[in-house]
């Protein structure tokens, strides 16, 4: 038995060296691949496509190319040999560049390189800047903005302190084909904001800015809520999750388990509503609505989760559970900011919905959809994310002036 124990340990001794002799061969004898052929560019937006014939040569690895942006930072970008192709980005002006095309064998010997010159498109980030639009709203400035080609943004929004030093307010990232956000927290009075836009190459717009004139609000108390039962509501939660947890301020990822949402029993019916009592008149301006925190079978996008919903108001709700006292104050569609299949969900997905919120505008002031005071709402989901018959929502919270 142990003779045969010694001619087992020999061989795997032999076998692992032969091994490492063989890995080391084909770098000893390593030279440099022939060069790419039949080079040629396509202009795209803050960058170019470099297309390229691939060398017959067994010592080929990848192909790179290297280049330097404007700001003199050197870049490089590989493709391996089942390519045949480079993307080359980060350029912020339609200048004319030059890059350097390698072949790069497996001990990553490079060839001598292959001059290719391509003039980028207009960027990305210019291209948004020119669709910004920047608007009062409750609680400060509102920036719509477009993004043709989905490309990964990053939104500062500027203001001014107190000295009259600019200061930045907030900084927003998405890579959402168009898209909506707000800066809030500030009083009714004329204030400075500016908004550019910058990638992660660190290229940057110029600042849009203006004087603009905020809306007043102010959070409702969410100690004042609470639930009212009228006929036909559903109102009752599935288990142990109640109406009351729309406002206890348990959402993302402080909301542990879902006890901590309100979550309707299944075959309940859709369409269906809830009703609750806020406990002071108000004449709204915003509801964020968090979506219940998960993944992307049980959390946002998916299953129970509103997809379009209305929000209805009173100031003396029909006892019998009727509509005759009630004004509809907004029609929500529930956004997902990724775009994504069902059944995905991105970083950006459940920032925006389990963490952030998403939020809903009422009508300004003084237009011709502008919407009463109201004390009672009732909110109605008319369909939902998943192919469920029942709905949930982790926190409700509104804003608006208290009359």
């Amino acid at each position: 038995m142990k003779k045969y124990l010694y001619i087992l340990l020999i061989a795997n001794i032999l076998f692992v060296v032969s091994c490492k002799d063989y890995d080391r061969l084909p770098f000893n004898d390593d030279i440099a691949p022939a060069q790419v052929t039949n080079i040629q560019s396509e202009s795209l937006p803050g960058g170019a496509k470099i297309t390229y014939s691939i060398p017959d040569d067994e010592n080929l690895l990848y192909v790179k190319a290297v280049y330097t942006l404007a700001d003199g930072s050197v870049q490089e970008t590989k493709s391996s040999f089942y390519k045949n192709y480079l993307l080359l980005e980060g350029f912020a002006d339609t200048i004319e560049y030059t890059a350097n095309v390698y072949s790069v064998s497996r001990g990553e010997k490079m060839s001598e390189p292959v001059q290719v010159t391509f003039k980028p498109l207009t960027s990305p980030i210019q291209l948004a800047f020119k669709t910004l639009e920047v608007k009062k709203t409750f609680g400060g400035v509102s920036v719509a903005f477009e993004n043709p080609y989905e490309a990964n943004l990053r939104f500062t929004v500027l203001t001014k302190d107190s000295l009259g030093e600019i200061v930045p307010a907030d900084a927003y990232y998405t890579k959402r084909k168009d898209g909506r956000f707000a800066v809030r927290g500030y009083e009714p009075k004329e204030t400075w904001f500016g908004v550019s836009i910058s990638d992660r190459w660190n290229n940057r717009t110029d600042t849009l800015s203006g004087l603009y004139t905020p809306i007043f609000e102010q959070q409702l108390d969410k100690s004042l809520f609470k639930e009212l039962k009228l006929p036909g509501d559903t109102h009752e939660g599935h288990i142990s999750s109640a109406l009351a947890n729309l406002w206890n301020d348990l959402y993302g990822p402080n909301q542990r388990t879902g006890n901590h949402i309100f979550h309707t029993k299944p075959g309940t019916g859709l369409p269906q509503w809830f009703t609750f009592d806020m406990g002071v008149t108000a004449l709204l301006s915003r509801i964020k609505v968090h979506h219940r925190y998960g993944d992307a079978y049980d959390g946002s996008y998916t299953g129970g989760d509103p997809k379009i919903f209305e929000i209805w108001g009173s100031e003396n709700p029909d006892t019998d559970g009727g509509w005759e006292n009630w004004v509809l104050l907004k029609t929500c569609h529930s956004i997902k900011p990724s775009g994504s299949p069902d059944g995905v969900l991105t970083q950006e997905d459940v920032q925006f919905a389990g963490v952030d919120g998403e939020e809903f505008e009422f009508p300004e002031p003084g237009g011709e959809d502008e919407i009463p005071p109201v004390r009672y709402i009732r909110i109605k989901t008319l369909t939902v994310w998943g192919m469920l018959d029942h709905m949930y929502i982790a926190e409700l919270t509104l804003y608006g002036e208290v009359k």
